[in-house]
């Protein structure tokens, strides 16, 4: 009986579906965390993924899309065999990775923290608290490989929202217990006093984050117990009728003989990004120190909420970290959907390209490509067109965070206008590692980390610029990436792009959609009664909701009147035969 794996963009609908429970966790717990800890708790929050995520990506670069890719290719060669052993190869690998990536977190806490701040600890909690969730996503992400590999999509999305609501979950136990019963329990005690309750902030961060830890836990624990359960991966009559399996170091050399050129090239970005977070707050503190009042000049709605002085510039650079790293979250919602295109692309695109299938693999990039941008297009542009009052709808309700949001708005703007760069960014690293370009990425990233941390440090420097500097700086990088990246790719897989119906008609049908999003939010905000409403459903809030349907459905009707949707696009989708039935009836698709 055949294998039946998930076509491209079933496996990444499953893991949208997925991200989508996600997501929601995630910006819930968020929101409720910054509400809770303020702009200068989120800054600790920020300082300890500041450290955490480098290395995380450092120790898990190569080896999960490396899993993935050598399973499919063993698995398209009836290797079965050599698919069972390698996922054992993987898991003892990752285990030993997490390992020193968690002693090095620990390790790295108390100086890192001190660089960041100035010799001021606060983030020492949190940094320690988020250590060992590198362990439990490493062996993780081995399961996850292992399973992607397969052409299976689910038990990787199914961990995710066990890590989403363990993180949201126990998160919120865990802040509510330090703001709270916790506060309340060490006012009875001095020493306890002296380190929880005048630093709750700092505490509290450490609480939300340790929710985190927990999250990954139980994602791990659900993989064990499935694979441990999983008789159907790869079947008995699968390994009958199969070669014999390679060794386990001839299994270990092809799987770090592909793993290393993926690391390195994350290491380099990586690496730069934890400079990279290092070198903004320094600067920040730089400009504050050299001329405050200029910088002050460009937040008066902050300065007179929070009161900062030149005697408390720590704390308003803090403030200010702490509001970037709060659009950093909205702007990464975007590439988290769209990465799923990249992970599903590796089997596809594996299978296609071990079969010397030319037509195979050149369907499978523009596929991977147009998806990519269909999402991201009108993401982009529903960021420019409804910026301040997203953040206002996410953010607002918090009187510490409200002033930060007018100043902060632009930066989500700026985003919104490269955001496509930004979600081809993963996809298109993701095919160069499979057509065996491993090369282009560190290079890539090379380029685009050194163009990344020389803005940085020269615009966030300029008391004019200040933190927007570091949003001009990292759309830079990704530009830089992407244009790189694309162009090695249609070289190394000799396809050329289809640019009007990739990239032209989706952007068209996006701008008008964001146009849609501004006007219908402007009729809105202005007819809308604002007497007798709550505070969540208030007439900004409403008018939000109805721009953003109003985009939906003004993208969706463009996409049709374009016939910007093609034949093999709809086919792809679940029932897809009966919807393109309807739609050619109707002359709705190219």
């Amino acid at each position: 009986m055949a294998r039946k794996n998930q076509s491209l963009i079933n496996g990444a609908l499953i893991l949208s579906v997925a991200i989508i429970a996600v997501k929601l966790a995630g910006v819930f717990f968020k929101v409720y965390v910054t509400y809770k800890i303020g702009m200068e708790g989120k800054s600790y929050y920020a300082t300890a993924y500041a450290l955490y995520t480098p290395i995380y990506s450092i120790a898990l670069a190569g080896l999960p899309t490396a899993v993935a890719k050598i399973v499919a290719a063993k698995a398209a060669q009836g290797r079965y065999r050599d698919v069972k052993k390698l996922f054992n190869v993987s898991i003892l690998l990752f285990a030993i990775l997490g390992i020193v990536g968690t002693a090095v977190i620990i390790l790295l806490a108390v100086p890192f923290a001190s660089s960041m701040s100035d010799g001021v600890l606060n983030a020492v909690p949190a940094i320690i608290a988020i250590a060992p969730s590198l362990f439990f996503c490493c062996v993780m992400s081995g399961y996850r490989g292992y399973y992607q590999g397969l052409g299976n999509m689910t038990p990787s999305a199914v961990s995710q929202v066990f890590e989403a609501f363990g993180k949201l979950i126990f998160g919120w136990l865990f802040v509510n217990i330090v703001i709270g019963t916790g506060a309340s329990f060490a006012d009875k005690i001095p020493y306890f006093k002296d380190i929880v309750t005048e630093k709750q902030q700092a505490w509290a961060a450490a609480a939300a984050i340790m929710g985190v830890t927990v999250g990954s836990l139980a994602a791990l624990l659900y993989l064990v117990i499935r694979r441990a359960f999983d008789k159907n991966s790869v079947t008995s009559a699968e390994l009958r009728v199969c070669a014999p399996a390679e060794s386990f170091a001839s299994l270990s050399k092809q799987l770090i003989a592909l793993a290393v050129p993926i690391a390195v090239s994350s290491v380099i970005f990586n690496i730069t990004t934890l400079i990279d977070n290092w070198v903004i707050p320094s600067r920040l503190m730089y400009v504050l120190s050299a001329d405050f009042n200029t910088v002050a000049n460009m937040y008066p709605g902050i300065i007179a909420a929070r009161g900062f002085t030149p005697e408390t510039a720590v704390n308003f650079k803090d403030y200010l970290y702490g509001a970037y790293d709060t659009v950093l979250e909205i702007k990464n919602i975007v590439p988290t959907f769209t990465v799923t295109f990249g992970l599903s692309a590796v089997p596809v695109l594996t299978h296609a390209w071990v079969k010397r299938d030319r037509l195979g693999v050149e369907s499978s990039i523009q596929s991977v490509l147009r998806l990519t941008l269909l999402l991201a297009f009108p993401a982009g542009c529903g960021l420019v067109a409804l910026a301040p009052d997203i953040l206002n709808m996410v953010y607002g309700m918090s009187e510490i965070n409200a002033p930060a949001l007018p100043y902060i708005a632009p930066i989500l703007m700026m985003y919104g206008v490269s955001v496509c760069f930004l979600a081809l960014t993963q996809p298109i690293t993701n095919m160069l590692q499979v057509v065996d370009r491993t090369d282009v990425p560190i290079k890539a990233m090379a380029l685009g980390a050194v163009v990344k941390l020389v803005s940085n440090f020269v615009l966030v420097s300029i008391p004019s610029i200040n933190i927007q500097g570091a949003a001009i700086g990292s759309i830079l990088c990704n530009i830089v990436m992407v244009v790189y990246g694309l162009a090695a790719l249609a070289k190394t897989a000799e396809i050329k792009y289809d640019w009007k119906g990739t990239f032209l008609k989706p952007l068209f049908c996006a701008v008008l959609s964001g146009i849609a999003a501004w006007a219908i939010n402007g009729i809105y905000e202005h007819f809308i009664p604002t007497e007798g409403l709550s505070s969540f459903l208030s007439a900004d809030n409403i008018a939000v909701i109805a721009g953003v349907f109003a985009a939906v459905v003004c993208y969706a009707l463009s996409l049709f009147a374009t016939r910007s949707l093609s034949k093999d696009d709809i086919l792809m989708l679940p029932k897809g035969r009966k919807i393109v039935k309807v739609l050619e009836k109707y002359g709705l698709i190219g």
